[in-house]
């Protein structure tokens, strides 16, 4: 294929509409699970470029669950396009790249464990590309934007220059606040047991509808918006 810089790929995912970008070389996924390696997705794939699209924070603090519902749903429209579209660009310089869907369509799905995983995890490869450090909310927290932003990321045969791994801890060892505060009882600290959040995080409304109620562990992380960034009111 022809020449690909980094720069330029980042440059054009901001000029998208992105906030975040990063790159990981696919050797950092070698402890991936079986059938989750991105060379299972993309043989010959050599880069995982990862971006991410943040969330208005006040979002956090409406009465009603549908404006953050809005933003959430907005968001996964608009990070999916994004990398729709990058990976037509990259065919377009000869190369090959796929896009991994933000949310759903899952390609695995565990209706006992109400458990889904999409064909990579987002929030690892984010992690591989220097995006942030994982929370014990299981959440993505970067020190500039916080655990308020949405992921998406494009495959690629195209050997581009790397990031560096975050360097930062995302959590105080003693913090407990999001694993306390789970209605569902649902994080250990690890992981997430998405058959109790799934239980409450969403719910349809009268008119037929359906909204995500629940947004407590965003909301009590003390590094909810990064940690630079004034916080705002919570609750």
């Amino acid at each position: 294929m022809k020449q690909v810089n980094a720069a330029e790929i980042k440059r054009r995912i901001r000029e998208l509409g992105a906030d975040l970008c990063g790159i990981a070389p696919v050797e950092r996924f070698a402890d991936a699970p079986a059938g989750f390696h991105p060379n299972e997705v993309l043989i010959g794939c050599q880069s995982v470029i990862v971006f991410a699209a943040r969330f208005p924070a006040t979002t956090l603090s409406a009465s009603s669950p549908a404006a953050y519902t809005f933003v959430r749903n907005r968001l996964v429209d608009k990070v999916d396009a994004i990398s729709f579209q990058i990976a037509v660009e990259l065919e377009d310089l000869s190369g090959k790249a796929i896009p991994v869907p933000s949310s759903g369509p899952y390609d695995y799905w565990d209706s006992d464990r109400r458990h889904g995983q999409g064909i990579l995890s987002l929030k690892h490869a984010a992690v591989r590309a220097g995006l942030g450090q994982m929370g014990k909310n299981t959440l993505l927290i970067n020190d500039r934007w916080g655990n308020l932003i949405w992921l998406s990321a494009v495959l690629t045969n195209a050997g581009l220059e790397p990031d560096p791994v975050a360097s930062y801890q995302a959590c105080a060892p003693d913090c407990r606040l999001c694993l306390d505060a789970c209605p569902a009882g649902a994080l250990d600290g690890k992981t997430i047991e998405q058959r109790k959040c799934r239980s409450i995080c969403g719910k349809s409304t009268e008119g037929g509808g359906f909204v995500y109620a629940c947004n407590v562990c965003r909301k009590v992380c003390p590094q909810y918006r990064g940690f630079s960034q004034p916080q705002l009111n919570r609750i």
